[in-house]
C-alpha cells in the first residue's frame, strides 16, 4: 500500500481489522477491534469521493490518553496531489509542533488524529461526521487549505476502514500498552 511507505508497516502484509460499514460506525466496537493491535493505517472516503485518511504509528488502547508520534502523518489520495507520471499516489501532511497529541486515543470516539486534524467521533446522531482543521498539529497543504476536505471544515463519510500490520502468533507487537509517562 502506498500510504504504507517508510512507515514500520512497509514490510508487514496489511490486515482490514475495522470496516465501519460491516462492524458498525460506533466507538464501542471501533475500539473493540483496533485496540492492541499495532501500529495502523486509517482509511476514509467523504461522500463527495475525497480519500484520505492518516497513518497512527502507536496504535490505539483505549484509555483515554494522547499518543504521541513524530512519525504520525495524513494524506490524501488521487486528486491533484497525485502524479501518473511519477507514481506519486497523493500526498502526506507531516505531523508538526513536535510529537505530542499525534492521536487522542479516546474510548468514547472514533479515530482522532491530533485535537483537530482527522476526528471521526462516531456519534450517536451523526456517526459518519468527520472533521478537519490542518495547521497546529500537522501541515496545512501546499496551497495554504487548512482541511484535508478542501474548503469543508466537516464532511459526511462514506466508509472507513482501518488496516493494521500482520504479526506471527505469539510475535511482540509494539505499543499495545499506556505511554509511559513523558513530558512533552
Amino acid at each position: 500500500a502506498p500510504t504504507a511507505q517508510n512507515t514500520n508497516l512497509e514490510t508487514r502484509g496489511l490486515r482490514l481489522t475495522y470496516d465501519a460499514n460491516r462492524d458498525g460506525w460506533d466507538p464501542t466496537v471501533f475500539h473493540s477491534k483496533v485496540d492492541k493491535q499495532g501500529g495502523a493505517i486509517v482509511v476514509c472516503t467523504t461522500r463527495a469521493g475525497i480519500k484520505c485518511g492518516g497513518y497512527n504509528p502507536k496504535g490505539w488502547v483505549g484509555y483515554g490518553e494522547a499518543r504521541g508520534s513524530i512519525a504520525a502523518f495524513l494524506y490524501i489520495l488521487g486528486g491533484k496531489y497525485a502524479d501518473a507520471s511519477t507514481g506519486k499516489p497523493g500526498i502526506k501532511l507531516r505531523k508538526v509542533g513536535g510529537p505530542g497529541l499525534a492521536q487522542m486515543d479516546l474510548p468514547e470516539s472514533g479515530p482522532s488524529f491530533s485535537p483537530d486534524a482527522l476526528v471521526v467521533p462516531m456519534e450517536g446522531r451523526n456517526p459518519k461526521l468527520a472533521r478537519s482543521k490542518l495547521g497546529s498539529y500537522y501541515e496545512r497543504l501546499p496551497d495554504g487549505t487548512n482541511s484535508l476536505f478542501g474548503k469543508d471544515g466537516s464532511v459526511q463519510l462514506k466508509d472507513l476502514k482501518v488496516y493494521h500490520g500482520v504479526y506471527a502468533e505469539g510475535e511482540y507487537i509494539p505499543f499495545t500498552d499506556a505511554e509511559p509517562f513523558a513530558l512533552y
